[in-house]
């Protein structure tokens, strides 16, 4: 049973009708950006809007206090997608809590990852900390529980919890409440509200973007677990249970389930594909185009990947024409430096001006880590490293630069990108979501993000300075970096680096 389908169902015509008048918008003079990306139009989906409705966040405390503001003030519905809720998030849950009881007619679809959302500490994960509301609102709540379709036979059985996530999650970071969505890289746990640096967007008043995500949910949903109360059957009762409803089970039907899930989410892409034949007049208030993008390599869907590779063509064909003097500048960022070979290449190549911000081994969230995973930071050295080399090596480090991101007791886990036009001083483009450019986001995770043009002037000074806020704590990378004491990588971390790298 879906509790959100009614209402995305209703908007979605809509929706649609919104994706197709775009391309007007994006035909017009009025921007240099507008009319060099209007490739993208058949790539994905696009919504226009008004740049003033939408609003950057800078601080954790920020995206948590509109978090559970939003929450309060939902009339209608609430959608949430998070790789996991951290297990002492009560406060939050008692939120939603407090949203529900004050409305019968409140929906509430929390998407969360099956292998982290089960994994326990001290007894307690995302599961059974949601499990209080099925349990009271089983009419208006519905929490699904992504399974990987990778995850199977023997290697699930001989894979301990926290090593199995490595084959692959949902990781998708949405957060819509009625005509509102927030995306972000961000999960749900105390360090993303207080010292983990992320990246937090608000798109406010846009029902047609915010049926989106919300129809994007409920696919997903629709082929994930359900979380239900456990089942008595005598002897010690598990804490809950988890059921599919009309879908393969991606753990011992894979091949079922990863067709069954390959033609929903087919079906939901050609819902918002762009139909340029038919075009009404567009609004003039509209001065911002937001591409919504998704990645899921194991069913088959590569719409981001394909997005982003067709950006930097973009912006390699503007550099060909121009001088050095003339070439965009490309600002990127990741908390975890681990390019596929492709975006490696693409980048290399690109006749452009790059800047990578990347979390130093300090702000990187594995460090001083107990176990295996605190040989991840070194790991990234490595990757780090390696990438210095070849940048030297094709005598780019005039125009490709690396900072590490390094504050007092803080975590680095933004992402994303800004792009700014020849000679102008705000970006013209974002994007921002939960990929992190690597491998894991490629390959094995299910990622959504979304690019955002415009020609607003408030919305381009405030995503400069959300990016200048976060290169206030960056210092550059040079080769006496890699020299340092601290940066050393052991000989074994080398080699397994080589074997496990699609995995970080």
């Amino acid at each position: 049973m879906s509790f959100i389908s009614p209402i995305c169902r209703a908007r979605m015509a809509t929706a649609a009708r919104s994706v197709k008048s775009t391309a007007r918008l994006l035909h017009q003079d009025s921007h240099n950006a507008l009319r060099r990306f209007t490739p993208l139009q058949t790539l994905a989906p696009s919504f226009s809007m008004n740049g003033s409705n939408i609003i950057p966040m800078t601080e954790p405390s920020q995206f948590y206090t509109n978090l559970k503001d939003h929450i309060l003030s939902a009339k209608e519905r609430i959608f949430i997608a998070a790789l996991y809720i951290g297990s002492s998030e009560q406060e939050l849950v008692d939120t939603i809590h407090t949203a529900l009881s004050k409305s019968n007619s409140l929906k509430v679809h929390i998407l969360i990852d099956c292998l982290r959302g089960t994994r326990a500490s001290k007894q307690q994960s995302s599961a059974t900390l949601l499990l209080p509301l099925v349990e009271k609102y089983p009419d208006q709540v519905q929490i699904s529980l992504y399974h990987t379709p990778d995850l199977t036979g023997l290697l699930k059985k001989a894979l301990p919890q926290r090593f199995n996530e490595s084959i692959g999650l949902m990781h998708l970071k949405v957060y819509g409440f009625d005509d509102n969505v927030m995306l972000s890289g961000a999960n749900l746990s105390t360090d993303y509200f207080t010292n983990r640096q992320d990246r937090y967007i608000k798109f406010g008043d846009t029902k047609d973007l915010s049926n989106y995500y919300c129809d994007l949910l409920e696919t997903v949903g629709s082929f994930s677990y359900k979380l239900r109360p456990p089942v008595k059957m005598g002897g010690p009762a598990a804490p809950y249970s988890l059921l599919l409803e009309n879908t393969a089970d991606p753990v011992n039907k894979t091949l079922e389930f990863k067709s069954q899930a390959y033609k929903r989410m087919q079906n939901f892409l050609k819902k918002y594909k762009n139909n340029e034949n038919k075009v009404p007049s567009s609004d003039r208030e509209h001065d911002t185009v937001v591409y919504p993008v998704i990645q899921m390599a194991p069913l088959g869907i590569r719409q981001d990947e394909n997005t982003t590779l067709r950006i930097l063509d973009i912006i390699h064909e503007h550099g060909k024409s121009v001088e050095n003097s003339g070439y965009w500048n490309v600002h990127l960022t990741s908390g975890y430096f681990n390019f596929t070979n492709r975006y490696k290449e693409y980048i290399l190549r690109t006749a452009a001006k790059f800047e990578f911000l990347t979390a130093s081994p300090k702000a990187n969230g594995f460090f001083n880590s107990r176990g295996v995973s605190k040989y991840l930071p070194p790991a990234y050295t490595l990757i780090e490293r390696q990438f210095h080399r070849e940048v030297k090596r094709r005598k780019r480090e005039s125009s490709i630069t690396i900072k590490e991101f390094e504050r007092p007791d803080w975590t680095y886990h933004a992402k994303g990108l800004w792009l700014y036009l020849q000679g102008e001083k705000y970006p013209a483009m974002t994007m921002i979501g939960s990929p992190n450019f690597g491998y894991r986001s490629n390959e094995r995770d299910l990622e959504a993000q979304a690019v955002v043009i415009t020609e607003n002037a408030g919305l381009r000074k405030a995503i400069h300075q959300e990016l200048e806020l976060l290169r206030k704590y960056c210092e550059p990378v040079t080769d006496e970096t890699f020299q340092r004491k601290e940066r050393y990588v052991p000989y074994g971390v080398r080699i397994a680096t080589s074997f496990v790298r699609s995995m970080l």
